[in-house]
């Protein structure tokens, strides 16, 4: 398994352990397959876009953004420049461009996850 779908599986984790159910439970709160939950619980199947955007759909308080890239959007926030820093005209150029490609990126992620939710709708009427 990646490094990347680890560290997802990793948050999923977290939302099942704050969520103080068994994995029954949390199963069908979320409307997927027990095995799937216990899958990615024990890292032997990657974390798909079913059991993500159940979490997503089913549990209320969770940042898509951070389950799917471990950046929470107040992160992001926080990451940019203080007034009272002194920046050269090259790194405030630089910073200006990762943080617009990240929006991006971030809008592009919930646009692609609205897009799969939909066809999941429309495949299962």
């Amino acid at each position: 398994m990646k490094s990347e779908d680890k560290e997802r599986a990793d948050r999923i984790i977290e939302v099942f352990k704050d969520s103080e159910l068994n994995q029954r439970q949390f199963s069908e709160l979320l409307g997927v397959s027990q095995q799937l939950v216990s899958a990615v619980v024990n890292y032997t199947k990657k974390p798909n876009e079913t059991i993500l955007l159940a979490i997503i759909d089913n549990i209320e308080g969770i940042d898509p953004m951070w389950l799917l890239t471990g950046v929470e959007k107040k992160e992001i926030k926080n990451n940019a420049p203080k007034n009272d820093e002194v920046q050269s005209p090259i790194e405030l150029h630089i910073k200006t461009i990762v943080q617009k490609q990240l929006e991006e990126l971030s809008s592009e992620i919930l646009q692609r996850l609205s897009n799969i939710e939909e066809f999941v709708k429309q495949a299962n009427p």
